[in-house]
């Protein structure tokens, strides 16, 4: 099984290569060379759902416009119910893990526009994340504190607490994916502080961003002891038709992170929010860390595939680590909604259903996280995931996922069966 698993590169190689080949002659509608126009899909406060949910007029309350600036309010709480069953060798992996509610996330934003000639933007946000905060963090604390400043129509400049131009995971709102929790969270950071450039082109179907980032305002150590993250991410839609319902998205990303105290440590939790850390490299002594990315969304109206690899190299000065994670995701909405692209954000968002009673929305996903090399036994954690999800609403849904992962760690093979359900209202 697991020498099956170390192709999964080559595996990923064809998929990404064939995909561009292939689908063009068998999906003759995909064009390359006609642009249509398409925005942000925004709630429509026309439709009315089975299940009751406020609209844009009885929340009017909350969009407030002044001369020199407008307010909005902004909520996204999200509940979760996480059961587990381990075996033997899984608890003596990890320790036995708990089963219970958790509140993934109770976020409350403000954001708006600052009226100048051409508009600056602006989002504050802050959030309760219980055990998804840094260790030593409070589990309250502010999440994002941006501001967005445009020079001309093409580019933007990011300042403040941001999210790092690195992996579609991250890049996307973790309440807009099809799959429930991120699986490559080793390999980035959810929020740095810092600066950033994004530029659009190619009529808006390409980007290039790219950001400098270091937290020494949040840690105790001075501007110069602190360490430096540098990325950049690369987007594209080779394939777009029908105003964006049918769409090839592909992307590129690089990290650079400089060792803090000498010291590199990659982590990561078996897709949930409550459990310990499944892989753990522990502290590795280390000068730096580089990481390259792959990304690609095929999107057919309500039938897609989400791919992402990621490869690390930690320079240790005497050689290199390297680690290295993937996920494919597949969706299918029986209702035939599409999950939107929004091409200023260069990611999909949630899905708007447009009848009376939602979209259903089936998901299945494998992925795979090898936090082993030659000298570290992080371990190598491999997943199965079937679910299902129901946006209710343009605001509300619900899901339940079970999974099956298979941790290599410790001269044993733990397997650990989880159910995952969630109910969350993001406004």
């Amino acid at each position: 099984m697991y020498r099956i698993l170390l192709n999964y590169r080559y595996i990923l190689f064809f998929i990404f290569s064939a995909s561009m080949i292939s689908i063009p002659s068998v999906y003759g509608q995909f064009t390359s060379l006609v642009d249509d126009s398409q925005t942000q899909v925004l709630p429509d406060s026309s439709k009315t759902y089975f299940i009751p949910d406020v609209t844009e007029k009885k929340m009017g309350w909350s969009d407030q416009g002044f001369k020199w600036v407008t307010l909005k309010l902004g909520f996204a709480p999200i509940l979760d119910y996480n059961y587990i069953i381990q075996d033997d060798d899984n608890i003596d992996q990890v320790g036995e893990q708990e089963n219970r509610f958790d509140i993934r996330s109770a976020r409350m934003m403000l954001k708006g526009k600052i009226n100048f000639k051409n508009p600056w933007q602006y989002l504050i946000s802050i959030e309760y994340k219980g055990k998804d905060r840094p260790e030593g963090t409070d589990s309250f604390g502010l999440t994002d504190f941006r501001l967005v400043i445009p020079v001309g129509d093409k580019n933007e400049f990011y300042v403040g607490k941001l999210k790092e131009t690195f992996i579609y995971e991250m890049v996307g709102d973790a309440a807009n994916l099809p799959h429930m929790e991120r699986l490559l969270s080793p390999f980035f950071k959810s929020r740095n502080l810092g600066v950033s450039y994004k530029h659009f082109f190619m009529n808006d179907r390409a980007t290039i961003a790219a950001g400098w980032f270091n937290s020494w305002l949040e840690n105790d150590y001075s501007f110069s002891e602190s360490a430096n993250t540098f990325t950049a991410r690369v987007t594209g839609l080779p394939k777009w038709y029908d105003g964006g319902a049918q769409y090839i998205h592909m992307g590129l990303g690089v990290r650079y992170v400089e060792a803090q105290d000498g010291v590199i440590r990659l982590k990561g939790k078996n897709e949930s929010n409550i459990t310990s850390n499944f892989v753990d490299t522990g502290n590795i002594e280390a000068n730096s860390q580089f990481n390259l990315s792959l990304e690609q969304l095929w999107s057919l109206e309500n039938f897609s595939v989400l791919l992402e690899y990621v490869h690390s190299w930690v320079d240790t000065g005497n050689g290199y680590e390297q680690f290295q994670g993937y996920y494919a995701t597949g969706s299918y909405v029986l209702s035939g909604d599409p999950r939107p692209y929004d091409k200023r954000s260069a990611y999909a968002r949630r899905i708007m259903p447009d009848g009376k009673y939602g979209a259903l929305e089936l998901v299945g996903r494998v992925g795979h996280v090898n936090l082993d090399s030659s000298n570290i036994d992080g371990g190598l954690l491999f997943r199965w995931d079937i679910g299902v999800n129901w946006w209710a609403t343009q605001y509300w849904k619900t899901g339940i996922v079970y999974g099956i992962g298979n941790l290599k760690k410790d001269d044993l093979v733990g397997v650990t069966n989880s159910i995952q359900m969630r109910i969350q209202w993001i406004y």
